[in-house]
């Protein structure tokens, strides 16, 4: 009877432990483990082309690293709210790619609040591991901006450091891209560093020579006007000078007027004075009065990329992301500098760049560092550089990069890289500023022209958003107050307390 209770007593037991484990498995394969248990997690976003990339830089990783199997995690879209949702699960992959834009809330602390980084300190980790991962290395391998990005300074008087919290991977400036069909057709043709301004008739006086290296803002709309054409004689357009994106993509023409969105310390906006309106002005006068931007109705189904390619649009603004698709329709194009603006004679153009990251909560770090140095070293680089859609991050791929697309002027894009390409404004308060911001351009640009601002009311606009003004007040709150008025006198003296929803 007691051998019975006993068999019984241990078969109980049994059962549970084995609904138990059933229940738990994922928790017990998740946090028990040795290290070689589990395959290392990677997660990344992209298209097409970045795929095949992933798969052969971690291919070369298998090679070397056998005894690390990887898994991938691929994302093609609603990245940054998936990866966020994983974290706070802590859940995450070990090796995550990240975007700059959101990056300062992911590594934000505050005792207070009992809020931690979201990412591994990597200089941490690589001392623990015995390597040095300092600021002035990292300038030296990999591109200013990119480092920048990525990391910050913490402590205070001597204990004062840098520490990085995300590798740079890739990134990309914006440039101009040409139909080269489209200015033959204009007769316009480019000859940079041979004329004395940026635009002006040819020897024979039959075209127009364009020097991208001299050429103005000024010098710049006429080109898109030039552009502009009525092909089949119907007397509408059906060629145009220029396509404008996002927000972001206006930024390199917003420097050449001379204005900002926000001050150098990135803690008030400067989205007020004469030289954003210059710039919203000129948003709006590209659609509405030189036409020489198409409306969403005459651009029709088509995308940037499409227009670009039918010819429907001559140029428009984006990041080496833009020629792998150019180049596989075999169309001729090439890159632009951006403008100056005529006063200075400066340039500024945006950059962004990707990082790799690891999860706070990984348990895999030593294993994550690993194939972090991986994607980052130079064969890895020279995959990227195959690939054209980004500037690999360390500089010594530069070379790499400006060899594969030899018809294409790529040199441009490191150009820039190196010399007039500004980091864009982000802060942790990014996505607040870009949806006013972009609220702010979308206002211009309405096809009703009873609903359409002026820029002192679109101004007036991006600052009755109460939130963004929290966070990020402006640089003068008078001056940004009578902006305001300006807009409550287009409703007809209504005291609107914030921005209209969109």
């Amino acid at each position: 009877m007691r051998l019975g209770r006993i068999a019984f007593a241990a078969l109980l037991v049994c059962a549970v432990a084995g609904a138990g484990y059933w229940l738990l498995a994922d928790t017990i394969v998740k946090y028990v483990p040795s290290a070689g248990q589990r395959p290392l997690r990677v997660s990344f976003w992209g298209p097409f082309e970045e795929f095949r990339m992933w798969k052969q830089m971690l291919a070369n990783f298998r090679r070397d690293h056998p005894e690390l199997p990887v898994k991938m995690e691929y994302f093609p879209s609603r990245y940054d709210q998936k990866i966020g949702q994983l974290l706070v699960a802590d859940d995450a992959p070990d090796v995550i790619l990240y975007q700059d834009e959101p990056f300062p809330n992911i590594i934000e602390r505050d005792v207070s609040r009992g809020i931690e980084p979201k990412f591994a300190n990597l200089t941490a980790i690589a001392a623990a591991h015995g390597e040095t991962l300092d600021r002035q290395t990292l300038l030296e391998t990999f591109w200013t901006t990119s480092v920048d990005y990525f990391g910050r300074w913490e402590g205070r008087g001597a204990a004062r450091s840098w520490q990085q919290y995300g590798m740079p991977i890739w990134g990309g400036c914006n440039l101009f891209y040409y139909n080269k069909e489209c200015f033959r057709l204009c007769g316009i043709r480019v000859a940079t560093g041979k004329g004395r301004t940026g635009l002006a008739r040819s020897a024979d006086g039959a075209g127009w020579v364009v020097d991208d290296e001299k050429w103005t803002l000024d010098e710049f709309v006429e080109v898109c006007k030039l552009l502009t054409a009525d092909r089949d004689g119907d007397g509408r357009s059906d060629q145009f000078g220029l396509s404008l994106g996002s927000a972001v993509y206006w930024l390199p023409i917003h420097y050449a007027c001379g204005a900002d969105i926000l001050n150098e310390a990135k803690t008030h906006t400067t989205f007020m004075g004469p030289a954003v309106e210059k710039s919203l002005a000129l948003w709006q006068d590209m659609m509405y009065r030189y036409h020489a931007t198409p409306r969403a109705a005459e651009l029709g189904q088509m995308n940037e990329g499409v227009g670009f390619f039918t010819g429907r649009v001559a140029m428009f603004c984006s990041g080496p992301w833009g020629m792998p698709f150019l180049n596989e329709v075999g169309m001729e194009y090439d890159v632009l500098h951006v403008p100056r603006n005529a006063a200075t004679g400066r340039r500024a153009t945006r950059i962004t760049w990707d990082c790799v990251a690891i999860a706070a909560g990984s348990h895999r770090k030593r294993d994550a560092w690993t194939l972090i140095r991986h994607l980052t070293n130079l064969e890895s680089m020279k995959v990227i550089a195959d690939v054209q859609r980004s500037i690999p991050a360390r500089k010594e791929a530069k070379d790499y990069f400006m060899q594969v697309n030899p018809k294409v002027s790529v040199r441009k894009f490191v150009e820039t890289a190196g010399s007039y390409a500004r980091i864009q404004p982000v802060t942790k308060h990014w996505a607040i500023m870009a949806r006013a911001w972009g609220n702010a351009m979308g206002e211009l640009r309405r096809d009703d022209p009873a609903g359409r601002l002026t820029p002192k009311e679109a101004i007036g606009y991006f600052y009755m958003e109460r939130k963004l003004t929290k966070v990020l007040p402006p640089i003068d709150e008078r001056q940004a107050e009578r902006y305001r008025e300006i807009y409550r006198k287009r409703l007809g003296g209504a005291a609107q307390k914030e921005a209209p929803k969109r």
